[in-house]
């Protein structure tokens, strides 16, 4: 509808109608047309994502028992069918012969980066889990060879996960990034990048699909290491056995 339609359809006048736009703050009656449109449309996009969410409002724990399993599958699933595997098997051989590995996450994703942290410790693998740039332990650990830093984004644009990879590649960091790909910022920063399944929606559980997918690649690194060195692996595992037999035997 015009101004003047809206004016004889509500029973009062153009007049009125531009004034009510005035009141509401916005420069014209075209302008409100045009935040109206994008407010209608912005709640029916929103209402098409809750549609696809995993869990509703009437969701019962039984049904919640059930649904986050085939959350976790589907994650597992997408992701494995996303894989390049020549990409992969560059990325394990470099991790092979790797004398320090960082891995970098923010928020949610430095959670990542600790359990993964801890999973290659226990397989000997000199390791940190890091939360952004820190100018001066790169410039003392620099000079390390076979030095590799992986960097998780859940979009793939995360402004400090990028920031912190152009530093890295400047000294001369070989950099695996792990993440989506809403936007290809960070991809563009590293020598090799895992793209994981990741998907849209707006409640909380949009952060499981993500953070199963970049666990699930952590899993498979980890496993691939795990199994290249697996004679010492396997020994290390059994010392461990046995010394903690003499802690027992001890006490």
């Amino acid at each position: 509808m015009t101004a003047t339609e809206l004016g004889r359809r509500s029973f009062t006048s153009k007049a009125t109608a531009l004034r009510f736009c005035k009141k509401l703050g916005v420069s014209s009656y075209n302008d409100l047309l045009r935040k109206l449109e994008f407010e209608i449309n912005e709640k029916t996009r929103l209402m098409a994502l809750l549609d696809k969410e995993s869990v509703h409002k009437d969701s019962s724990f039984k049904d919640i028992v059930n649904i986050i399993p085939s959350v976790y599958d589907k994650a597992i699933t997408n992701t494995k069918m996303m894989l390049d595997y020549n990409s992969m098997s560059r990325i394990i051989n470099q991790l092979k012969k790797v004398d320090k590995l960082d891995i970098y996450g923010l928020g949610i994703t430095y959670s990542c980066a600790t359990a993964a942290m801890f999973k290659f410790l226990s397989i000997g693998i000199e390791c940190s889990a890091q939360t952004g740039i820190n100018e001066h332990y790169i410039m003392a650990t620099r000079k390390q060879k076979n030095r590799v830093a992986i960097i998780v984004s859940f979009t793939g644009g995360n402004p400090i996960m990028i920031k912190t990879a152009k530093y890295l590649k400047g000294v001369g960091t070989y950099i695996i990034g792990i993440g989506g790909m809403e936007s290809d910022k960070l991809k563009k920063e590293c020598d090799e990048y895992i793209e994981v399944y990741s998907k849209q929606l707006i409640m909380s559980m949009e952060v499981l699909t993500p953070f199963i997918s970049i666990t699930y690649i952590f899993d498979l690194l980890f496993s691939a290491l795990l199994v290249s060195d697996f004679d010492n692996n396997l020994k290390y595992s059994l010392d461990v056995i046995d010394y903690e037999n003499i802690l027992k035997n001890n006490y």
